[in-house]
């Protein structure tokens, strides 16, 4: 009974805007003291040793190279490249921003900096081409889901040292996914803009001659991905030095190649890169805490027998999966769902035969539509600061993208191909 209060109680405070971070720690106290299970030193050893781990070294560099390239020049060469290829279909220009989030998100590793750097280029093009303001910050924040599908992923790396598994498969699982999500996006965008009339002005003639301009122009952020999955697989570094060398490349393309960036900035861009970092962490920590304590109450293991003795097949249990991530993802940060859940989970798939690789693709690929949905959503709080769109407006016209993902998802979950076609 005492949890069950304490949970509820939880769930009042992450309604009424309390960090989460402090709900997750106070709630781990409160769990301690009630049930006295543990020892009231584990609130500062737990987390600790959390955060004390090579791997999460990833998380600010990804930060840092997602600011450094949407500060740059590379974000709007990336975008003119998608623009190229899909400006002449009807509503193509919606497309090149999904596009434009696809090519980014192959660099940032980072949904948030993925919506903000394609939203500052292409709201105000959108805009002005007739599409609705609030469905093109809807398209910006639909399209930063992809910056934690298409590798490199900083979500990937964290689900890989929840749970074992290796970074490298799950940064090359999601390339397939990260298009059919990418291409769901630009179908649904199709028949909206042929709904409403939008995009009309931006049908052009197909010219080869212009996308090979662009993508040339767009080389130095095409590399990045290449130099990254290059080196990972070829034994030159690891998943998660692999980061410090994407730092290094943005950082030398955007100073020396393309001026995008000046000496100057460099020290805004960490200030900005260490604030989101110092949001992230203490998340990150807790969460493993309440994780730990909810490992003890042996919580986890109740509901997966709950699921698992419901003998609803792999078919029911997979959408049963579906539907607690896309809940989850309303109302908490994705690290922080991926670190609860994934003990609750990771003993069901074992029970089913699940490829692990195939199951990190779905559970992350779902999560991330959490960006996208209130009232946690952290995407449409992104493309309201860059559009100056009230953020329910936003959430308003994003439902046919929200549908495209799901229809994705399900397809990622049933097909296990997509992930693991490299094996």
């Amino acid at each position: 009974m005492a949890v069950l209060i304490i949970g509820v109680l939880m769930m009042v405070h992450l309604a009424i805007g309390v960090p989460l971070f402090l709900i997750l720690g106070l709630g781990s106290l409160a769990m301690v003291i009630a049930v006295g299970v543990y020892s009231i030193d584990i609130i500062g050893q737990v987390p600790f040793s959390a955060i004390d781990n090579w791997a999460l070294l990833a998380m600010p560099l990804f930060i840092l190279t997602g600011d450094i390239i949407s500060g740059g020049r590379i974000a709007k060469a990336l975008t003119n490249m998608g623009q190229a290829m899909l400006g002449w279909i009807h509503g193509g220009l919606g497309m090149s921003t999904i596009a434009g989030c696809f090519f980014f998100a192959g660099t940032s590793g980072s949904n948030s900096a993925d919506t903000a750097a394609i939203g500052k280029i292409m709201i105000p093009s959108m805009v002005e081409k007739g599409y609705d303001r609030p469905y093109a910050a809807a398209l910006a924040a639909a399209g930063g889901c992809l910056g934690i599908i298409v590798p490199p992923s900083l979500i990937f790396i964290i689900y890989g040292v929840v749970t074992s598994t290796s970074v490298g498969d799950l940064f090359l699982a999601g390339i397939f996914p990260g298009l059919l999500m990418a291409a769901s996006m630009c179908v649904a965008n199709y028949f909206v803009c042929r709904r409403f009339g939008w995009g009309v002005s931006t049908k052009t003639p197909f010219d080869g001659k212009q996308v090979l301009i662009k993508t040339w122009g767009a080389r130095y952020g095409l590399l990045a991905p290449a130099i990254i999955l290059g080196g990972i697989y070829s034994g030159a570094f690891t998943p998660t030095e692999s980061a410090a060398v994407a730092v290094a490349y943005c950082l030398f393309a955007e100073l020396v190649i393309t001026k995008g960036i000046t000496w100057r900035e460099i020290p805004t861009l960490l200030y900005r890169s260490g604030a989101i970092t110092g949001m992230i962490g203490p998340i990150i920590a807790f969460s493993i805490l309440f994780g730990e304590v909810m490992s003890v109450l042996r919580l986890p293991d109740a509901l997966a027998g709950a699921m698992l003795s419901a003998e609803m097949g792999v078919v029911g249990t997979m959408l049963m999966i579906m539907l607690l991530l896309l809940i989850f993802g309303c109302f908490m940060e994705t690290i922080a769902s991926i670190i609860i859940l994934m003990p609750i989970l990771l003993p069901i798939c074992a029970a089913l035969n699940i490829d692990p690789v195939h199951f990190g693709v779905f559970v992350v690929c779902t999560l991330t539509i959490g960006f996208i949905t209130p009232p946690v959503g952290i995407n449409l709080f992104a493309a309201s600061a860059v559009s100056g769109v009230p953020y329910i407006q936003i959430a308003r016209r994003i439902w046919p993208l929200f549908l495209a993902l799901v229809v994705a998802t399900i397809c990622i979950a049933f097909i296990p191909w997509l992930s693991l076609w490299f094996r």
